[in-house]
């Protein structure tokens, strides 16, 4: 549910691994500028950009969805970021960093740096924010991030006050003890859940840092752009933090226009009163692209596209043949050709082609009627008789609703009685987090390059799982991976585990993505990545 940075080559995946996963420092925070015809970027202007709907929040502790990520990227800033334009792990806040036995690693935070309301940036800041997201009564949904941390697990089931992996060593020093050597632990820190926050600010704001419509006096960070204002179902404004510690954004601000239709965000666009969109209405994209030459940007992403299934619940729950056989039933080609216009790739399970894990040897699921029907027989259900009608819930959008009929009508041709529940964005969200569904539609890109970052949250037993999915095996794989150094032996683990969790068929293994972006002529410096993260700090505007 979360999307965020240069096209990356298949042949490049290997060498990106060990850049991102360098256990050096860099030497600043400033990124790659691109230029356009020779021109040189330039400050100024506001970028009009649309969403479809509020982020639920823009408190850290939630971003495990798109919106929020989208809009707090610019507000937030923690310890370390991935910077695509170099292939490396560079400095945030911590300016310089030491690591033993990839399991204690102490951060260097560089002096001076503040948060929006003014205030110095300070190693007890981290740990408090850190400790934040481990504390049972913030709820936060990328604790993931952090529960390899030392005393974690105490922290999150409420033993303790604190986490005792989380050590500040002086004013500007921060260390962090693993429970088990992690080499993928100091990418995860880049996550944008792993920001910073002001304790005060947070505290005294209480309920009201989480809610919809946050004012800007709560939400205060520390990134390249600050909050100006929020009013939900509206707009979302945010400006450029002169006082950033980094290269300034170019932009002086970015108008977050909140519009639930991709057709009237086209239109808006067509009308002069967009500047850069990434979502193109369904049976749209050819003539886009043909509408606007040179301005149609395409990004190959490292996302996989689902639906999930409650295996806690019936009938998906102790019922393995019966999820195998949804999963022969999708065509996935097809949904691919109508549904895409192209724009994907068939899921053989989780992970997608490009990143160093992926296993073109998965032994995954084709499109076979014949074999779905048989599983389905097998499962109890012979031609569908017995089976109660699976309702299958969706978010609804355009395109989901077409990819929500497009599965419904290939399950019913093999006897799966299906019905459909569009939901709008926020109840659907929060409904999928409480397990009140039994079969939902959703996606997972990654945030780092390491393979857990999709499957640990996913399907790790302790994190998010938002399919009550349990596995012993499972989880033993994934810990062991997060501990490995050598590369070759953590692919291993990490394909073990996919091809343990592919078999199990907790969900409807769809596609992976290609995204369109369409961005207005003068708009320069727009910087594309497997992770769908746009930093809209590079972005400038000429003429």
């Amino acid at each position: 549910m979360r999307r965020n940075k240069k096209l990356i080559l298949f042949v490049f995946a290997c060498f990106l691994f060990f850049a991102f996963f360098s256990t050096g420092c860099g030497s600043s925070n400033v990124t790659g500028v691109t230029t356009a015809g020779g021109q040189q970027p330039k400050n100024g202007g506001i970028l009009r950009y649309p969403l479809l709907d509020d982020p639920i929040s823009l408190d850290p502790a939630n971003f495990n969805e798109e919106l929020g990520i989208e809009v707090g990227k610019e507000i937030y800033d923690g310890l370390v970021e991935l910077d695509f334009d170099k292939n490396v792990i560079v400095p945030a806040h911590a300016e310089k960093w030491d690591i033993k036995d990839n399991r204690v690693f102490t951060f260097y935070l560089r002096p001076g740096t503040k948060f929006h309301n003014g205030k110095e940036v300070t190693a007890e800041d981290f740990r408090y924010s850190f400790d934040r997201l481990l504390d049972p009564d913030t709820g936060a949904t990328v604790a993931w991030i952090l529960e390899n941390v030392k005393g974690a697990a105490a922290r999150m089931s409420g033993k303790t006050e604190d986490t005792e992996g989380i050590k500040v060593i002086d004013k500007y020093t921060l260390q962090i003890t693993l429970e088990n050597p992690s080499p993928s632990f100091l990418s995860w820190l880049a996550h944008p859940g792993a920001a910073v926050v002001d304790r005060e600010t947070v505290e005294k704001a209480g309920k009201d840092f989480k809610a919809t419509g946050a004012r800007p006096d709560i939400v205060v960070g520390t990134g390249p752009f600050k909050l100006s204002r929020w009013i939900p179902k509206n707009v979302i404004k945010i400006v450029r933090n002169e006082e950033y510690y980094g290269r300034k954004a170019y932009l002086d601000g970015v108008d977050f226009k909140i519009i639930p239709d991709t057709t009237t965000i086209l239109n808006e666009f067509r009308a002069g009163n967009l500047d850069f969109i990434d979502h193109i209405p369904p049976g749209q994209k050819s003539l886009v692209e043909k509408e606007f030459p040179g301005q149609v940007i395409r990004n190959t992403i490292w996302n996989i596209e689902f639906i999930g299934l409650n295996v806690s619940k019936p009938p998906f729950k102790d019922n393995v043949k019966l999820r195998q056989a949804l999963n022969y039933a999708i065509d996935r080609d097809g949904i691919i050709r109508v549904v895409l216009e192209g724009n994907g790739v068939p899921a053989k399970g989780v992970l997608p082609p490009g990143m160093a894990e992926y296993n073109e040897n998965l032994r995954g699921y084709t499109y076979d009627p014949a074999k779905a029907s048989a599983f389905l027989a097998e499962a109890g259900y012979p031609g569908g008789r017995g089976l109660p009608p699976l309702e299958l819930a969706y978010n609804v959008r355009e395109q989901n609703q077409k990819l929500a009929e497009a599965v419904q009508a290939q399950l019913q041709e093999v006897g799966f009685p299906t019905k459909l529940k569009g939901m709008p964005l926020p109840v659907y969200q929060r409904e999928v987090g409480a397990g009140a569904l039994s079969m939902f539609r959703l996606a997972w890109s990654a945030d780092s390059l390491d393979a857990g970052c999709i499957l640990k949250p996913l399907f790790g037993s302790k994190a998010e799982n938002f399919f009550h999915y349990k596995n012993p095996e499972v989880d033993r794989l994934l810990d062991k991976a997060q501990s490995v150094a050598e590369q070759g032996e953590r692919i291993k683990l990490y394909r073990q585990a996919e091809q343990i969790i592919v078999d199990e068929a907790p969900a409807i293994w769809l596609f992976h993505p290609v995204n369109l972006y369409l961005k207005a002529g003068n708009i320069q410096g727009v910087q594309t990545n497997p992770m769908d993260i746009v930093p809209l700090s590079s972005i400038w505007i000429s003429g």
